[in-house]
């Protein structure tokens, strides 16, 4: 460990990134926790309903009373959890139409665009919210709602980053929603083989949640992006950071000495600015860069069909 010794400076660098890393971990592991928790007790309720839904029962009526007993006490527990998931999800407004997405993309794009101008925040040529395919045309009324919702997260983000005052916004990628395909079925179609299967078959097995990813860049001041990490861990949306990266903007390390100015003897320096002169800050005024992968999930609406009389 004698290098150590001789080199506090990397030293301290390296003490810096084990504890930066370690922070990072804990920061993830607590929100992919909570996301498997949520998942694992949602896809248990679901499977107790199904089961109990297609069990057959001893053909009596003490037997039947039972049952249904135990269906209706899955029910209310299954319901009260998705009330509890639906509280940590942006509304879906299935009224939206093309027209008015369109609309409403224009008008946040302007007000991201007027904050940030404000608040001198960088933002991309043509930054578009990552919707810049429907800056000119229509999406399909089947996707309009869900984009509209997405559109919503994603605002809100871009809009909290632009009030944390980071330096600039870099960038930001989406991936496609299942709705924007021509292939994706649509709710009443699921609905209707999902009643068919009930009655005449196996039931198609249902989605317990959709995945939305999308990716954001952002430069900003160490502290600021602290702050920033930290409000999307405590957001009240259901986002999971998948991916964290950051980049320092510089990437050499401070020289070991200072090079010594040429002493000017005509002029005596104030004991307040020999004290400035002989601290010198070498960590800490730098920017970074840093690109989250992120994902918003929808859990999938549990409410059991009605049993058709």
């Amino acid at each position: 460990m004698k290098w150590l010794q001789e080199n506090p400076f990397l030293a301290g660098i390296t003490a810096f990134t084990i504890v930066g890393a370690g922070a990072f971990a804990f920061l993830l592991s607590q929100a992919l926790t909570r996301s498997q928790e949520a998942t694992e007790a949602y896809n248990q309720a679901i499977t107790k309903l199904h089961g109990l839904q297609e069990r057959v029962p001893f053909p009596s009526v003490e037997n039947l009373e039972k049952s249904k007993a135990q269906t209706e006490q899955y029910k209310e527990q299954l319901l009260s959890l998705r009330k509890k998931l639906a509280a940590m999800e942006a509304p879906l407004d299935m009224s939206v139409n093309p027209q008015r997405f369109q609309d409403d993309l224009r008008a946040s794009v302007n007000e991201v665009a007027d904050k940030a101008k404000q608040a001198g925040v960088g933002l991309p040529t043509d930054f578009y919210l990552g919707f810049s395919q429907y800056a000119n045309s229509l999406p399909s009324e089947q996707a309009a709602p869900f984009l509209a919702r997405q559109l919503t997260v994603i605002k809100q983000l871009v809009l909290r980053l632009i009030d944390f005052r980071v330096q600039s916004i870099d960038g930001l990628v989406r991936a496609p929603l299942i709705q924007e395909g021509n292939n994706a079925p649509s709710q009443q179609a699921a609905a209707a083989n999902q009643k068919k299967g009930g009655n005449n078959g196996p039931a198609t097995p249902v989605k317990v949640l959709e995945r939305s990813p999308f990716d954001i860049s952002f430069t900003s001041e160490q502290s600021k992006f602290r702050v920033a990490f930290n409000s999307l861990l405590n957001d009240n949306q259901f986002l999971i950071i998948r991916s964290v990266n950051v980049e320092n903007t510089n990437q050499a390390g401070p020289p070991v000495a200072q090079a010594e100015a040429t002493p000017n003897t005509a002029y005596t320096p104030t004991t307040t600015e020999t004290a400035k002169k002989d601290l010198n800050v070498v960590l800490g005024r730098e920017l970074v860069r840093v690109s989250l992968h992120l994902e918003m999930i929808d859990f999938a609406d549990p409410t059991p069909e009605k049993a058709s009389k």
